[in-house]
C-alpha cells in the first residue's frame, strides 16, 4: 500500500464531505495539503481559492455557506494568518454559518509549549471563544475521525463555525494509506423535531387565532424552510414578516408578505394574537419581542421555535416552545393545520397592511423621483438595482448607514438572496461575500452594494475577483467618511462642533479599480447609474460603480428615528 501525507489525508478527508473548494492563501505550513490539490486535481476537482488576507477567506467561506447551505472550508496559516481570520469566524459564528476553518501551527516540539519559535502562539486558545467546537490534531491517524466530527458539529442545532489546529509536521508525515479510514460523507444529523403534543396544541392556538402572524428568522433560512413556511401561510391566509436576518425566505412580493421595517409591520406585530415565530431570537434588530412594537401577554401569545432551547424565552417569555429543526417543525405544524381546517383566503386585515405598506412605500420612495439630482441619494441605488436585476439576484450588503438605506429601499425575492452581518454588523463582508457568493452559485446574478468606510476593509479583493474571472458588480455608495459615526454624534452632540474623525481623503474607487482590471463606472445621478449599470453587468468581468452620493442625506437614513425610539423605549 503507498504512503501519503498527512496534507493528501486531509484533503481526501475534506473531501469525503462533499469540499470542492478551499479558500487559503499558500503557506509552507500547509504545503502538502496544497501539493495533494494539484496532483490530484483530475481525481478530487478540488479547487483552491486564494484570497489577498484571511479574514476575507473567512468572509468568502461564509458567504458560500449561506448560498449553498453547506460547510465551506477556510485554511489559515500558523501565527499571523491564524490572527488574521478570527475576525472572520466571530462573523460566521454570529451570523450562524458552519464555516470550516483549520489552522496550521509550527511543528509540534516548537509550537506547544511557546519556546521562542517563530510564528507561534496558542491558537486554540483564542480560537475556542469564536467557535462551536475545536480541537487540535496531534496523530496523522486522527485526521479522519477529527474532520467527520468537526462537520458534524458545524451542522449540528445551531450551525456555526468549528476549528482544527493542525502541525505542519502531523501534514508532511507519511504513512501507508491503508492504515486509515477516510469516513463517507457529508455527516449529516437527522433533523430534530419538536414533540407531537406541542405540535398539536401550536395547530390548535394557529387555526382558532383571530389573527396570527408568520414571522420568520436566520434559523427559518439556515434550514432550508421557505416551501414549508410559504406553504403553512397560505394554507393560513396569514400575514408574514420575517427578521431582518430572514428576509428573502418568503418574496417580499408575495401578498401575504409585509416589510419588516414599514408600520404595517408594527401594526401587525402589536395586534396579532398568536405569533409562531420560527428561528427567532428576539434580539435587538427585532426590538426584543417586546411591547410597544410587540403585543403584551397575555393578549398576545407566542409559540416560539428554534433548534436550540436556550434561544427560547431569551428576551421574551415563550408560550410554547417548539425545540426542533425549522423545516422540520413547519413540516409537522402545516399537517396539523390541513387536519383542522381547509386553506383559508387570505386574512381580512391584510389589505388594511398592504395599503399601510404601499403609503409607506410610496412616501419613501417620493425623493428618489428625481434621477437628475446631484448627488445621488444612497436609496436610488437600491431602487435602480430592484428593477434591473432578476429576481434571484444575491446581494451582499455592507457598511452602516448605507446598509440602513439597503434594509429599507431593497425588496428581497428569494431565499439566500440578501447576504449582510445583521448580527454582528462586521464591516468589509460586502466584497468578500460577493465573490464567495459568484463562486458558489455562478449561475446567479452577485452584487454588492457597499459604503465606502466598508469598502476599504477588503477592497484589495478586487484583485482575487479579477484573478479568478468573477463578473461581479460592486457599487460603492461614497459619502467620503464614516457616515453612520455622523449619525450618532449628530444625535448625541449636535451639530455645534466638528466631525470627530469622520472625514475620509479624497478616492476615487472607480479609477483604483481600473489599476485593478476591472470594468468602471463614476456617476453623481440616479440617471447616470441608470445607465452605467447595463454597461457593468454587459462586461462580463468585476465592475465597480463609484456613485457619488449625498454625504448630508446620508448622516439620515431612512429608520433612525424608529432605531432611537426603540433604544429609548428599552
Amino acid at each position: 500500500m503507498a504512503e501519503i501525507t498527512g496534507g493528501e489525508l486531509l484533503l481526501r478527508a475534506l473531501h469525503a464531505q462533499g469540499v470542492r473548494r478551499i479558500h487559503a492563501i499558500p503557506d509552507g505550513t500547509y504545503q502538502w495539503v496544497m501539493e495533494a490539490m494539484k496532483r490530484l486535481a483530475s481525481e478530487l476537482e478540488c479547487e483552491l481559492v486564494v484570497p489577498r488576507h484571511e479574514a476575507a477567506a473567512a468572509h468568502m467561506a461564509d458567504a458560500e455557506t449561506r448560498v449553498t447551505g453547506e460547510p465551506a472550508v477556510v485554511m489559515a496559516c500558523a501565527g499571523p494568518g491564524a490572527a488574521n481570520l478570527v475576525s472572520g469566524v466571530l462573523t460566521a459564528q454570529a451570523e450562524g454559518s458552519p464555516v470550516v476553518a483549520i489552522t496550521t501551527t509550527r511543528r509540534s516540539e516548537i509550537a506547544y509549549p511557546h519556546a521562542g519559535a517563530m510564528q507561534v502562539a496558542d491558537q486554540l486558545a483564542y480560537f475556542r471563544p469564536a467557535v462551536k467546537w475545536s480541537a487540535p490534531v496531534r496523530d496523522w491517524r486522527s485526521i479522519p475521525d477529527l474532520v467527520a466530527q468537526a462537520f458534524r458539529a458545524a451542522v449540528s442545532g445551531r450551525p456555526g463555525p468549528v476549528h482544527l489546529d493542525v502541525p505542519e509536521n502531523v501534514l508532511a508525515e507519511r504513512r501507508e494509506a491503508g492504515g486509515v479510514r477516510v469516513h463517507p460523507g457529508p455527516a449529516r444529523p437527522a433533523a430534530s423535531v419538536p414533540a407531537p403534543d406541542l405540535v398539536t396544541r401550536a395547530a390548535e392556538w394557529l387555526t382558532s387565532a383571530t389573527l396570527p402572524n408568520l414571522h420568520l428568522g436566520g434559523g427559518a433560512v439556515r434550514a432550508g424552510a421557505a416551501d414549508e413556511a410559504r406553504a403553512l401561510a397560505e394554507h393560513l391566509g396569514c400575514p408574514v414578516t420575517t427578521a431582518v436576518a430572514g428576509r428573502g425566505l418568503l418574496s417580499e412580493d408575495h401578498p401575504l408578505s409585509v416589510h419588516p421595517l414599514c408600520p404595517a409591520a408594527a401594526l401587525l406585530h402589536r395586534s396579532a394574537d398568536v405569533v409562531l415565530a420560527v428561528g427567532v431570537r428576539f434580539g435587538e434588530l427585532d426590538f426584543w419581542g417586546r411591547a410597544p412594537m410587540w403585543g403584551e401577554a397575555p393578549e398576545q401569545r407566542l409559540v416560539q421555535v428554534d433548534v436550540e432551547s436556550e434561544h427560547i424565552g431569551m428576551n421574551r417569555p415563550a408560550d410554547l416552545a417548539l425545540v426542533g429543526d425549522a423545516r422540520a417543525a413547519l413540516q409537522l405544524l402545516l399537517e396539523a393545520v390541513r387536519e383542522r381546517t381547509p386553506a383559508r383566503p387570505a386574512h381580512a386585515r391584510l389589505a388594511e397592511f398592504r395599503r399601510i405598506q404601499d403609503d409607506w412605500r410610496q412616501a419613501l420612495d417620493a425623493p428618489l423621483v428625481d434621477e437628475h439630482r446631484k448627488p445621488v441619494l444612497t436609496g436610488s441605488l437600491f431602487k435602480i438595482l430592484d428593477e434591473c436585476l432578476p429576481p434571484d439576484a444575491i446581494l451582499a450588503m455592507d457598511g452602516g448607514n448605507t446598509c440602513m438605506w439597503g434594509v429599507h429601499h431593497h425588496v428581497a425575492r428569494a431565499p439566500r438572496s440578501l447576504l449582510w452581518t445583521a448580527n454582528f454588523g462586521h464591516l468589509g463582508t460586502g466584497l468578500p461575500y460577493a465573490i464567495g457568493a459568484k463562486l458558489a452559485r455562478p449561475e446567479r446574478q452577485v452584487y454588492c452594494v457597499t459604503g465606502d468606510g466598508a469598502f476599504g476593509f477588503h477592497m484589495q479583493e478586487l484583485e482575487t475577483a479579477v484573478r479568478c474571472q468573477l463578473p461581479i458588480v460592486v457599487v460603492v455608495a461614497v459619502d467620503g467618511a464614516w457616515g453612520m459615526e455622523k449619525s450618532s454624534q449628530n444625535r448625541i452632540f449636535g451639530r455645534e462642533g466638528d466631525w470627530l474623525g469622520c472625514d475620509h481623503a479624497p478616492v476615487r474607487y472607480d479609477r483604483l479599480a481600473e489599476a485593478m482590471g476591472c470594468h468602471a463606472e463614476y456617476v453623481e445621478t440616479a440617471a447616470e447609474f441608470r445607465d452605467a449599470l447595463p454597461r457593468a453587468i454587459a462586461a462580463e468581468r468585476p465592475a465597480v460603480i463609484h456613485a457619488a452620493v449625498d454625504a448630508e442625506a446620508n448622516t439620515k437614513p431612512p429608520g433612525m428615528e424608529l432605531w432611537v425610539a426603540s433604544h429609548a423605549a428599552h
